[in-house]
């Protein structure tokens, strides 16, 4: 089921519109490997490329979506057990820095995404 208005901040309904209709953990289960396939067609010289100076590269976008399940899906655990903690939002140009993903290599960057979205997909199945 949705989430009402008033259940989130305004500024996530456009994220929110975006998630297609159905079961929310299949589809989860749908696009892990249809992302992995995605990326692994990618050529390796891309996955370095920017498009402007300071922009983010191939690699950093996928970390900064591996790093952002992570939050969402400890904020989803904590809402699950009924945390009262307020959970603090985070920065995520001050994360992208941090996270050397550009000293990385794919396939490491491949399999820490597979491992964390399984490790969602099994706690919202608990749900």
């Amino acid at each position: 089921m949705r989430p009402q208005t008033g259940e989130f901040a305004p500024y996530y309904q456009r994220y929110i519109d975006k998630v297609p209709e159905g079961d929310v953990v299949q589809l989860l289960i749908d696009q892990k490997q249809q992302m992995l396939d995605f990326l692994k067609s990618l050529p390796i010289e891309k996955w370095d490329y920017r498009y402007a100076e300071g922009k983010w590269s191939i690699k950093e976008v996928l970390l900064h979506l591996i790093d952002s399940e992570r939050i969402f899906t400890y904020r989803a655990l904590g809402i699950a057990r009924n945390d009262q903690t307020s959970f603090p939002g985070f920065d995520q140009d001050a994360y992208v820095p941090e996270s050397n993903a550009d000293g990385r290599s794919v396939d490491s960057l491949l399999a820490e995404y597979a491992a964390v979205r399984e490790a969602s997909i099994q706690l919202l199945l608990k749900f």
